[in-house]
């Protein structure tokens, strides 16, 4: 009997995991950044913009940050750089959107064109 009351347990969490999870799918968490006090015009400017949204969007996703689950490790990585991608996408400055491109992240709606040679 006590083997059945835990086996009833452990699967009544499970549900209860489950459930966060999907609700998390839902309804995505945020962070605003704010970013008045910077010149986003320039470099200096710009990395300090995208070092915030990095941080930020770290955060939003530390619930996945596991270093004993290997798989959550790759739901990390994915959630950090799209969470980044669409930050950078969505505050739309050129150079902000040049200093991530320059460090390996492409906003995720940025379409790359290539110019003809003729």
């Amino acid at each position: 009997m006590k083997n059945l009351t835990a086996l009833v347990a452990v699967a009544s969490f499970a549900v209860c995991v489950v459930q966060i999870a999907q609700a998390d799918a839902v309804e995505p968490r945020s962070v605003t950044v704010r970013f008045a006090d910077l010149n986003t015009g320039s470099v200096q400017g710009a990395a300090a913009l995208y070092a915030r949204v990095k941080h930020a969007s770290e955060g939003v996703c530390e619930d996945l940050n596991s270093r004993r689950d290997l798989s959550l490790l790759q739901l990390h990585a994915q959630c950090v750089h799209q969470a980044l991608g669409d930050a950078i996408a969505t505050i739309n400055r050129p150079a902000v959107t040049a200093y991530a491109a320059a460090h390996g992240m492409l906003p995720a709606d940025i379409t790359i064109r290539i110019a003809s040679n003729k």
